[in-house]
């Protein structure tokens, strides 16, 4: 009998358990179909196509402004090594008349052409040329072969040099170009011949000089004139270079002072 009356008791425990509530998806009255759990108050996630639209154009505009910025960089680094190779060339150019012009001297010798600095084109894109008389480097006789030995017995320690642009493109050597004397005459006035010029700058497209007396600065000079050479000369190169396709003319000066100007007097007439 208590056995009996325990499995009536743990009966009637699951059918509370499994019941239906009431207003929860059951039959009113509480009927024994299954129950469903109610879903009320939630909502489904999405994007609506304003809230896209509004997205798509933020991120436009990003990736508008990261390309820009991008391209930015790029534009001024290709800017910086353009100007960069100008600068060398420039640099180089500047290098090779300085030191020609802190070798000038005046001999006072027979072969002595004077210091002549020419005033060509216009302020604008000026076609200057400078011939003078410098220490020469480049003899070297010591070092030469026996084949030689007649050549370099007719060098001295003096060559006369020339600067000047070579506007024709179609010769050998054209741009900024120098002439190199190294075997000098009496009074000797040769005209140079193409091997005997050298291509210093090709990219170097003008060539301005000014000559300082003590005083002012002068667009030209001629020693046999004067007596004397210029204190300082003032250099300035045009180079020529090209950026994105199109051309572009840069100018590069500098000053260098002459060390005989202050070491030797005026010759005398």
């Amino acid at each position: 009998m208590k056995n009996l009356t325990t499995e009536a008791q743990r009966s009637q425990r699951r059918d509370s358990h499994h019941a239906p509530f009431e207003g929860q998806g059951g039959s009113p009255g509480g009927s024994s179909s299954p129950w469903t759990p109610c879903l009320c108050g939630a909502s489904s996630s999405g994007f609506t196509l304003l809230e896209l639209i509004v997205a798509t154009s933020i991120f436009a505009v990003v990736i508008g402004a990261a390309y820009s910025l991008f391209e930015s960089g790029r534009t001024l680094t290709s800017q910086a090594e353009s100007r960069a190779e100008l600068f060398q060339t420039a640099r180089a150019a500047l290098r090779a008349i300085e030191d020609d012009l802190k070798g000038t001297v005046l001999p006072g010798t027979a072969f002595d052409t004077g210091f002549v600095g020419t005033d060509g084109g216009s302020p604008e894109q000026p076609l200057d040329k400078v011939d003078l008389i410098a220490v020469n480097s480049h003899s070297m006789i010591s070092s030469l072969k026996s084949d030689d030995a007649d050549l370099a017995a007719e060098r001295i320690d003096l060559s006369r040099i020339a600067y000047w642009i070579e506007v024709d493109r179609n010769r050998p050597a054209h741009g900024l170009v120098r002439y190199r004397q190294t075997i000098l005459t009496p009074v000797s006035t040769p005209t140079p011949r193409d091997e005997d010029i050298e291509e210093v700058a090709p990219e170097v497209v003008y060539l301005g000089l000014r000559y300082y007396d003590g005083s002012q600065w002068l667009t030209s000079w001629d020693s046999t004139q004067t007596n004397k050479v210029p204190q300082a000369v003032e250099v300035t190169v045009f180079v020529r270079g090209e950026w994105r396709g199109k051309e572009t003319v840069e100018k590069f000066a500098s000053r260098f002072y002459l060390p005989v100007a202050a070491q030797t007097p005026e010759k005398t007439p």
